[in-house]
């Protein structure tokens, strides 16, 4: 089954999740745990750009499950769409135990966060751009998709 996800949805999409994982767990990890720690990291543009990839990421991941997954199994279609949600949440989840454990590296995982967001979406577009090119053909004919 695993393999057959893969030549479905591609090897990038699962190296895509991977990194959204990453990111999300560094995110996390440099997040401040009190009122203390808040030093103004997060203001202005790169607080937004942050904040953009990291609803736009996951969101690409999500919908590239959702079409590549058309007309297949239901529990491949399930598992394509569960990775993008796994991703995100077990890295959450591990980011911010390690960021309580290890509060010195909180500073490191903030200068670390906005590039690997980076990179991760980069990646997310790369694996995700017969999707994008499906939607963009989708919004040009009236909200219609043609799969060939």
């Amino acid at each position: 089954m695993f393999a057959s996800l893969i030549q479905i949805v591609g090897l990038w999409f699962l190296v895509a999740c991977a990194l959204e994982a990453l990111a999300v767990f560094v995110e996390q990890a440099g997040s401040a745990r009190s009122p203390d720690e808040e030093d103004g990291h997060k203001r202005g543009a790169s607080a937004l750009l942050a904040f953009l990839l990291s609803l736009l990421t996951p969101g690409l991941l999500l919908a590239h499950g959702f079409l590549a997954t058309h007309g297949q199994d239901q529990t491949i279609r399930v598992l394509a769409m569960a990775l993008p949600i796994g991703a995100v949440l077990l890295g959450a989840l591990f980011g911010a135990i390690f960021g309580a454990v290890a509060k010195g590296a909180a500073p490191t995982m903030r200068k670390l966060a906005l590039p690997l967001d980076l990179v991760a979406f980069g990646v997310a577009v790369f694996a995700t751009l017969a999707s994008i090119q499906l939607l963009i053909s989708a919004a040009q004919n009236g909200g219609v998709i043609t799969t060939n």
